[in-house]
């Protein structure tokens, strides 16, 4: 028989209860991705903080490198003059983009990262600085637990019924995250947890064990069905982990033997069962592996030429264009497919050092999983955490507030209880204090509107002063972002500044290199009042992506009916045979035929099937004799 546990102070359960709904909140709430998702969280956290305050202050070397993080992120507004000029600044300089003097480039969104990055160690002082003890820790991770099957049951439910849920941004895909890969990370920590429950249940009544195992079993279909293979690889490996903690907790090969065979089992199901998301899992056509190596290597190429410090947090997604090579594709790409190189990105290598130190601080009081620890619960919690690290090798839900928060928790539930000790005076004042910190922040979240949005919106509604104005001030806070110059370039444009309207869509193509739709979309723009801009604009875009007939055909349908203008597009795909052979099927008969003898040739270069149509609309208008 197991002896019973202590019950838990009030104020333990209630922290305990309060931080576990708030963290299913922000799953539930699209993973917390969208200002108002994020300011309700930041109310929530405010208050568990004032109500609920830390008992206890982290230990040294936490503060150490908490501190070291901060003071690599206040290096963002150092003078730029202190470090040798990255290659970029002085391209954008030379068009007329206003760089502050400052390391990093946009300073208001570094304040913004710097804000998200203290919330971040705030909330893990927090979780350190509660007296955890059996119970607390129990009814933290069944709440937990629970609620992720339950929210993986709601989106089983919503995909089975074809219904959206409301604050889910994931449509048409699976899940609250508007990312498959997020939504995957944190259905397998909750699986996890949900296996961790069914183990501490089985030692008092197995019956009691079987929802928890049910839960389990909903959460890996919820896997199969998301379609993601990291959530899945996350959720196997850490089982095999666990599996091989307890082996050897117990130094026991029959444990180890057990646990390895289940996976397996699990493995197997997934395979046969899995359909398409098994070929995908072994690798199949649609694998986006080896273009993530790709991102990895641009951004180590980005990671290479910034200071020592970083670039200056939130400066990513502007710089990154600049120094894509390997990575280069119509694809956008939002983050460097990894929390670490993320986080190298914005605060150096030291950054990463430091965050490592903070993770192995935190762990390392995970051991050892001795019998009336709770080794069950707080080994499935180490085997999830250490997953969650390498998960975020190769992915970046540290980065999504949804699960960067449950990361953190289940973190801090590996961890032995400690000793019972005076409650500290300091610890509970400074997390009022950063419960007051997030409460004034999210009343600002709440109220920082989406310029660049607006800007757009007013534009399509004929407010073209008032989306110059909208404009400008998304420019004062984010001078990097082309949508920005994008949307007071077509302002400009329709308000007659035709100068300036070029200025602005050369700021908006220097900054995004390499998507075509920048350069088309100019083009339209100019298509009815200067038409020579537009093929200038639209030369660029052919360079960009010269074997997109989809992007050429939009050409030749926007094109103006004009002879003139639809031989200058066939002069845009000289050296492209498959635009050229789509240039003369979409031209009138009368025009194709003038330059059949010339696109003859081109269609020597072509496929087999490009140059039978071709044969064959030229037979049909008389450009070519027929076959006799």
């Amino acid at each position: 028989m197991t002896p019973p546990e202590k019950t838990p102070s009030r104020a333990t359960a209630r922290a305990a209860a309060g931080a576990a709904l708030l963290v299913l909140v922000a799953i539930a709430y699209g993973g917390a991705t969208t200002h108002p998702a994020q300011a309700v969280v930041l109310i929530g956290l405010g208050l568990l903080w004032l109500l609920a305050p830390a008992r206890r202050v982290p230990e040294r070397g936490m503060i150490v490198c908490a501190c070291g993080l901060l003071v690599l992120a206040a290096t963002a507004w150092l003078p730029a003059a202190w470090f040798a000029a990255e290659p970029w600044r002085r391209g954008l300089a030379s068009i007329g983009i206003p760089l502050p003097g400052t390391v990093s480039p946009q300073p208001w969104l570094s304040v913004e990262a710097l804000l998200w990055l203290v919330i971040g160690l705030a909330w893990l002082a927090w979780l350190l600085g509660q007296k955890w003890n059996p119970a607390a820790r129990r009814t933290a991770m069944r709440l937990l637990a629970g609620g992720l099957v339950l929210i993986a049951a709601t989106a089983l439910a919503a995909r089975a019924l074809h219904l959206a849920v409301p604050g889910w941004l994931s449509a048409p895909t699976f899940g609250p995250f508007p990312n498959r890969n997020h939504t995957g990370h944190v259905f397998a920590l909750g699986g996890l947890l949900a296996l961790g429950c069914a183990a501490d249940a089985w030692r008092r009544d197995w019956r009691k064990a079987l929802p928890w195992l049910l839960g389990a079993a909903v959460i890996l279909v919820a896997l199969v069905v998301n379609f993601s293979r990291g959530g899945l690889l996350l959720f196997l490996g850490a089982a095999a982990l666990w599996s091989a903690l307890e082996a050897w907790q117990r130094r026991s090969w029959k444990t180890l033997a057990v646990g390895a065979s289940l996976v397996l089992v699990l493995v197997s199901l997934v395979l046969i069962g899995g359909g398409s998301f098994a070929a995908r899992f072994a690798g199949g056509a649609d694998s986006e592996v080896v273009f993530r190596v790709f991102i990895w290597r641009d951004t180590l190429a980005l990671v290479h030429a910034s200071p020592w410090c970083g670039a200056g947090l939130g400066n990513f997604q502007a710089l990154f264009p600049l120094y894509r090579s390997a990575s280069v594709s119509q694809q956008s790409v939002l983050h460097p497919e990894s929390d670490w190189l993320w986080l190298a990105t914005d605060l150096g290598w030291l950054g990463v050092v430091f965050a490592l130190v903070v993770a192995f601080l935190v762990l390392r009081h995970a051991l050892p999983l001795a019998p009336g620890s709770q080794r069950r619960l707080r080994g499935v919690a180490l085997a999830a955490a250490l997953a969650a690290l390498l998960h975020a090798a190769i992915d970046v839900p540290g980065h999504r507030l949804g699960s960067a928060l449950l990361a953190l928790f289940v973190m801090v539930l590996a961890r032995l209880d400690v000793p019972a000790s005076p409650d500290s005076k300091i610890a509970a004042a400074c997390s009022r204090v950063f419960g007051v910190l997030a409460l004034a922040a999210a009343f600002v979240l709440a109220r920082l509107p989406d310029e660049t949005s607006r800007a757009q919106t007013l534009s399509r509604a004929g407010r073209f002063a008032e989306s110059e104005a909208a404009a400008d001030r998304a420019l004062a806070r984010a001078p990097l972002d082309w949508r920005a110059y994008f949307a007071r370039a077509g302002a400009r444009a329709c308000l007659g500044k035709t100068l300036a309207a070029l200025a602005d869509f050369r700021r908006a193509r220097l900054l995004e290199p390499h998507y075509a739709g920048v350069p088309f979309e100019e083009g339209l723009f100019w298509l009815q009042a200067q038409p020579a801009l537009t093929l200038n604009a639209w030369r660029d875009a052919v360079r960009r992506s010269p074997d997109d007939t989809s992007l050429y055909g939009a050409m030749l349908d926007a094109a103006p009916d004009a002879p003139a203008f639809r031989a200058q597009l066939l002069a845009l795909a000289q050296d492209h045979p498959a635009l050229q052979l789509q240039w003369f099927q979409c031209v009138p008969p009368a025009e194709a035929r003038t330059h059949w003898p010339a696109l003859d040739a081109a269609a020597r270069q072509a496929t087999p099937a490009q140059r039978a149509a071709f044969q064959h609309h030229a037979e049909e208008i008389g450009a070519a004799p027929a076959p006799p």
